[in-house]
């Protein structure tokens, strides 16, 4: 008579399989880079590359979620890119750094400069320091409820303001940081130099 065991051996097939030592790592070329853009991206995004953020919807920048990324949407802003690129930051941020450059009361007597097809009727004739510090809805175009309301939801109430969207400036520098990046490592360009040789 056989008496059952305390424990049954466990078969090869439920025993676990030895993988052996983690994979090591490959070297990027990067690994002591101190550079970063962490108070800009969402802490899921802070270790890609600039140039793989550029397509991203605008929510891996902080402080944007949801619902202000379908706002940013209407206007036409839904990826980073777009974003940098977002032609009313654009001319406000123009007619702001302009502004700076204006002496109050110097306009010479013959002078032709305008920014007629910019601002709404009434603003035309202003200084472009007074143009500034108009609300959003003194540019042409930005007088729509959706727009106006998306922007001033996300503090800009000013065409000042629009100037120094800090969305606006991140999208920005990541667009044109991602121009001067390799997104090859130090292995990966190596390969592709031998492989030009070949070629």
């Amino acid at each position: 008579m056989t008496h059952p065991t305390t424990q049954d051996p466990v078969s090869d097939a439920d025993a676990p399989l030895d993988e052996g030592p983690p994979a090591k790592q490959q070297k990027t070329g990067w690994e002591n880079y101190q550079l970063n853009a962490n108070g800009a991206l969402t802490a899921y995004e802070s270790g890609t590359h600039f140039a793989h953020l550029v397509d991203a919807p605008v929510t891996v920048l902080e402080g944007i979620g949801m619902h202000a990324g379908l706002g940013l949407k209407s206007l036409g802003c839904e990826t980073v890119k777009e974003l940098a690129e977002y032609k009313y930051f654009q001319l406000s941020r123009a007619l702001s750094v302009l502004a700076k450059t204006e002496i109050t009361g110097k306009r010479p007597k013959d002078c032709l400069m305008n920014v007629d097809k910019a601002v709404v009727k009434g603003y035309e004739d202003k200084s472009l320091k007074e143009i500034v510090k108009a609300p959003i809805h003194a540019l042409q175009g930005l007088t729509e409820s959706r727009a106006e309301s998306t922007l001033e939801g996300l503090g800009v109430k000013t065409i000042e303001d629009l100037a120094e969207f800090v969305y606006c400036q991140n999208a920005e520098a990541i667009v044109e940081a991602a121009k001067y990046e390799h997104v090859l490592t130090d292995p990966e360009r190596k390969v592709a130099r031998e492989l030009h040789k070949l070629s």
